[in-house]
């Protein structure tokens, strides 16, 4: 696992890393709830603490496009 991304005594993402994830993809409700949905959906995940670290790695590279893929996710029948 990646050191700086994750806690090695619990195996989750570090709180730092939960914090930098939630402003890059925090701000709106609506987003922020499709954002929860598409992490449940796809990785099982309850909270962004419970996001496998290579997912939140690449969301940390490429947040707009892990933004639009939760809209599609969510709202498929929408062109974001």
């Amino acid at each position: 696992m990646d050191q700086e991304l994750s806690n090695p005594a619990t195996g989750r993402l570090s709180v730092q890393t939960v914090e930098r994830l939630h402003r890059l993809l925090g701000g709106d409700v609506r987003v922020e709830g499709m954002i929860l949905r598409f992490i449940a959906d796809k990785y099982g995940a309850v909270t962004l603490l419970h996001l496998p670290p290579n997912v939140a790695k690449e969301i940390l590279k490429r947040p707009a496009d892990f933004i639009q893929a939760a809209k599609n996710h969510c709202e498929p029948e929408l062109k974001f």
